[in-house]
Order: C-alpha cells, then structure tokens, then sequence
C-alpha cells in the first residue's frame, strides 16, 4: 500500500492540542537486565551493543535499499535513513543502553527486541520523528503519536508517497 500525507492526521494532531514532546528516558544502569555500551549499525532499525544485537522495539524503519518518491521521482529514503541511525548516534554521542523487550506476537518472539536510549533520548522515537521509521502498533503504541507528528510535518518519507517496509520486504520475496 503507498501511503502519502494525509488530512485526517493533521485533524487528529490538531484536535488533540500541540504536538507531543518527544519522549526523553533516563539511561539505565548497566545490569543483568540492561545492556551498556558503544552501538555499532547492523540495519536501519538494527543496533549491536556490548555484544548483543537489538532490533528497535516497536518501530519499523525504511530499508536501506528502498526508494520514497519526492515530486513523482524517487530518492533513496533508505539510504537516508541509514545516515539519520549514524547521525543519531553521532550527535548524541555516550553509549547506548539498550533494554530487552519481549514481542506480543509469538511469532516474532524469536527476534532480540529492545528499547534503546542515548543521552536520554529514546533511538525509536528519534527515527519515527525524523520520517524515517513507522509505529509497529502490533508490538506498542508508544510510537504513534510520533508517527503522526512526521506525517504531519512532511518530514523524511512523509514528503511523498511510499511503501510501507513491511510490505517493500514482502515484495522483495
């Protein structure tokens, strides 16, 4: 399904007052729960940290090699979303704290899922922010609100119409 900006979003964001405050979690301690440490980029929505790796919960980012359309020509939305995961990392800098989240659905339970914070700035939050990742309302609705505000905004694949990752991998297949 292609999506595009919508008015039913804006009514929504408006209706509901000024747009959220993005969200800002404290670091939390290295623990047996907690992984700390230096992010190293596996994928868009991927992070390596301290040895485990961590997809970002509740959110699905644009894949690398994925195009968005900007005035009916395509630009590598993907690709930019790769450079936004590095420029968050980048610019925040300190170490990220990642902690392991369990997917609702069983069928995905076998995927190493995590919430992961830097200088308290939750990662997902920032990529769905940004236009560059959307909500996975099937595993949280921590992200929608922020999903919106992009939409809303025009920001990052919001600026055209484009395909949903989920539905981009299952045509790869």
């Amino acid at each position: 399904m292609w999506r595009t900006n919508t008015a039913a979003a804006l009514i929504v964001c408006l209706s509901a007052g000024s747009a959220p405050a993005q969200a800002v979690a404290p670091v939390p301690d290295a623990d047996e729960k907690n992984v700390v440490g230096n992010a190293q980029i596996i994928d868009t929505d991927v992070l390596y940290v301290n040895g485990r790796r961590f997809h970002l919960f509740g959110i699905d980012a644009l894949e690398q090699d994925q195009s968005c359309f900007l005035n009916g020509k395509p630009w590598s939305c993907g690709a930019v979303a790769y450079r936004e995961m590095e420029k968050i990392l980048f610019d925040e800098g300190g170490p990220v704290a990642c902690t392991p989240r369990e997917d609702p659905d069983p069928r995905r339970r076998g995927t190493p899922w995590g919430t992961c914070i830097i200088n308290g700035k939750d990662i997902a939050d920032l990529l769905v922010r940004r236009g560059m990742a959307l909500a996975v309302r099937e595993q949280t609705m921590d992200y929608v609100a922020a999903e919106k505000v992009a939409d809303v905004a025009g920001v990052g694949a919001w600026q055209g119409p484009f395909i949903l990752p989920w539905e981009y991998r299952q045509r790869l297949r």
